[in-house]
């Protein structure tokens, strides 16, 4: 299994890029506590972090889409690289277990969003 890295990387982007719009909206609607501390009980932080999660689906679909072979993968290692990037740009600080949540679901749908350009590129294909 080869990895392109320029795609995961591109799709990396590509959810960066969203997160931060989403982020700068999150902040001028005056919910800028789901960066800290995030609550179960407010629907508005959950559903945040589940637009959050959704954008790694986009930037999932991109890798895969950009890519030939092992599409869930390339998809599942944007999200990989969204922690990573996350985790050295907040040494120290203390993730509050909610946003956890949210990247590991973001993990899983950037692997469903790379698993469905790679069904895309196959229907493609055929027609």
């Amino acid at each position: 299994m080869n990895i392109r890295w320029t795609a995961v990387i591109s799709g990396f982007m590509a959810d960066f890029a969203l997160t931060i719009i989403l982020q700068v909206m999150i902040i001028a609607a005056g919910q800028s506590a789901v960066f800290t501390e995030p609550s179960w009980q407010n629907p508005i932080h959950v559903l945040l972090i589940l637009c959050g999660a959704s954008l790694t689906g986009l930037g999932g679909f991109v890798a895969g889409w950009l890519t030939d072979n092992a599409f869930a993968i390339h998809g599942l290692l944007v999200g990989v690289v969204g922690i990573l990037v996350a985790a050295l740009a907040n040494v120290g600080i203390e993730v509050p277990q909610l946003l956890l949540l949210g990247q590991v679901l973001g993990c899983i749908l950037g692997a469903l969003g790379g698993a469905i350009a790679g069904r895309m590129h196959k229907i493609s294909k055929i027609g």
